[in-house]
């Protein structure tokens, strides 16, 4: 296992966990920063698409994988939206600018933890304890290694994108169901 590829999944993860832990409010920048992110690094390992045997069957569940678990981390078990009439904007400090905001805590943590993790853990041991058992077994079920190690690249864009796309469906969500307190009608017994 290079340096690089331990660089590249500490890298995603601190982007990922400082971009949502805690109260944060859902905007544009802040969603789709681990995605720019893992678009300017991934290039880097990122080599050819091998289509050959079951290779582009193992790539489409390392993506549909980290699609699921992208989904699983911004679910409301993990993290709660919601929208904020009073959040202000940083600059000007004084006024107000109502926004959606999420909370993530320790769950959504554990979730993107454990996946890197494992990811660094599997190219540990494919590199230094098992790797003649993982190359006979690619040999044996017609993959090849650069099938697998794209399989790892499409998980992580697989999770970051469907973190993205659901963190964004929700904070939308959040903001549509909002009513503005001036909209409350008046009917002939006062106001409902």
């Amino acid at each position: 296992m290079t340096a690089n590829i331990v660089i590249l999944q500490l890298a995603m993860l601190t982007v990922v966990l400082e971009s949502d832990l805690g109260r944060r409010k859902i905007g544009w920048f802040r969603v789709w920063r681990p995605v720019v992110t893992i678009a300017i690094i991934v290039p880097f390992f990122f080599t050819s698409l091998p289509v050959s045997g079951r290779d582009l069957v193992l790539q489409g569940a390392g993506a549909l994988t980290g699609a699921l678990l992208g989904l699983a981390s911004v679910s409301p078990a993990f993290v709660s939206v919601s929208y904020n009439p009073e959040w202000r904007r940083r600059w000007p400090r004084s006024r107000r600018q109502g926004a959606a905001v999420s909370q993530a805590g320790l769950g959504y943590a554990v979730i993107w933890v454990a996946v890197t993790v494992a990811r660094l853990g599997f190219a540990y041991s494919a590199q230094h304890l098992f790797p003649a058992e993982l190359g006979q077994f690619l040999a044996t079920s017609r993959l090849s290694a650069t099938a697998l190690a794209n399989a790892f690249i499409f998980l992580a864009l697989g999770m970051s994108l469907s973190r993205c796309l659901l963190l964004e469906i929700r904070g939308r969500r959040a903001r549509a169901a909002m009513v503005p307190a001036d909209t409350v009608s008046v009917g002939v017994g006062g106001p409902r």
